[in-house]
């Protein structure tokens, strides 16, 4: 990030938790976008404790999870959160995520596609019929953050 610098990073499964970690180590990393992320960090002592489903949040101290509210976040979701016990649990886990940001200041948003209108999205929507609405509402959230002119 220090040699690229100020960047949005759109993440899919795993790579929503990287895009995290390096947001608390630079200030290059100017928003994240996460499709279907899979972990999450959080203030020590305020996170969900370990997930029945694998890849666990990461607790880290409070001053580096308020680096993460100084950049918007947006964590989107298909249409699995309610029909499998890994999406529901992922997708509780980025509520608690998002609640936790916004309680320090700053702005996170959890988006469902189908509450969007969208629906029939797997877990990487930008490999669905579908793709352009995607990205419609991907270009949405970054216009109404000042991203898109990056």
């Amino acid at each position: 990030m220090d040699k690229i610098g100020p960047s949005v990073a759109l993440t899919s499964s795993a790579g929503g938790m990287r895009a995290l970690l390096t947001a608390i180590k630079t200030t290059n990393l100017v928003g994240i976008v996460m499709y279907e992320n899979v972990g999450y960090l959080y203030p020590e002592g305020e996170g969900p404790g370990v997930p029945e489903t694998g890849f666990g949040p990461i607790d880290v101290p409070l001053e580096d999870f308020k680096r993460l509210t100084k950049i918007p976040l947006q964590i989107v979701w298909g249409d699995n959160v309610d029909k499998v016990a890994i999406y529901a649990e992922r997708y509780k886990m980025s509520r608690l995520f998002a609640e936790k940001i916004n309680k320090y200041g700053g702005k996170a948003q959890v988006l469902r596609l189908p509450d969007a209108g969208l629906k029939g999205n797997t877990h990487i929507p930008f490999a669905d019929m579908n793709n352009v609405a995607v990205a419609d509402l991907l270009s949405k959230f970054l216009a109404e953050n000042g991203l898109d002119k990056r």
